[in-house]
């Protein structure tokens, strides 16, 4: 999985900033699924992540609640979650562990926290894929301030346009942060961007 490595930020603003995702392996382990789905969305709800979701199907703020997303886990085998803490990364670990249903699971973070995370739930890491960076015409890109809210969204689909937009009206008093954060969430179907960062990332826009 890479497209949540793109992430951009101080280490103070990622270190608050992790994604798990879990799946079964298409073809292989697919078939029957289902429970051990709904066993991992579980786990996932059980330490409050600010954002659930999956890749094709939608996220708490896209479909409204998390519910919705549990409905659709069966038919798209995918499930991520988005934490604030390495707290809560290690005691997901540690059940998911504990549990071995034999689905693939990945984190995304700062590498030394994740390593941490594996380590204290007893984990080696099986494969770590890393980001290179933006590459090209990187002058074609807007401010970094704006980058930092966007590539929380992997897919590209919140749009610079409307992160200024929201930090305007946040700015004009006629919209709180918080807000902003969760309507930021919405074009994000799969339900990795963190609402909460970007509302801390609009604060320190219009600073």
């Amino acid at each position: 999985m890479t497209h949540t490595l793109h992430r951009q930020g101080s280490m103070e603003s990622l270190e608050r900033d992790y994604v798990i995702f879990a799946m079964p392996s298409s073809g292989l382990n697919s078939e029957g699924s289902k429970p051990k789905l709904e066993k991992v969305f579980e786990i996932l709800k059980r330490y409050d992540p600010v954002n659930v979701g999956d890749s094709k199907g939608g996220s708490r703020f896209s479909l409204g609640s998390d519910e919705a997303v549990r409905q659709i886990l069966v038919e798209n085998e995918l499930v991520h979650a988005v934490y604030r803490s390495r707290e809560q990364v290690i005691q997901v670990l540690k059940d998911l562990r504990k549990e071995d249903l034999g689905l693939s699971v990945t984190v995304s973070g700062l590498m030394e926290h994740v390593h941490e995370c594996c380590h204290q739930a007893g984990l080696p890491p099986h494969t770590i894929v890393m980001s290179l960076g933006i590459w090209g015409r990187t002058d074609l890109l807007p401010e970094e301030k704006i980058q930092r809210v966007a590539t929380m969204c992997g897919h590209g689909l919140v749009s610079y346009n409307l992160v200024r937009e929201l930090a305007g009206e946040v700015k004009a008093g006629r919209l709180t942060a918080r807000k902003a954060g969760e309507m930021l969430a919405k074009p994000c179907i799969c339900g990795v961007f963190n609402p909460e960062r970007a509302a801390e990332l609009i604060e320190e826009l219009n600073a």
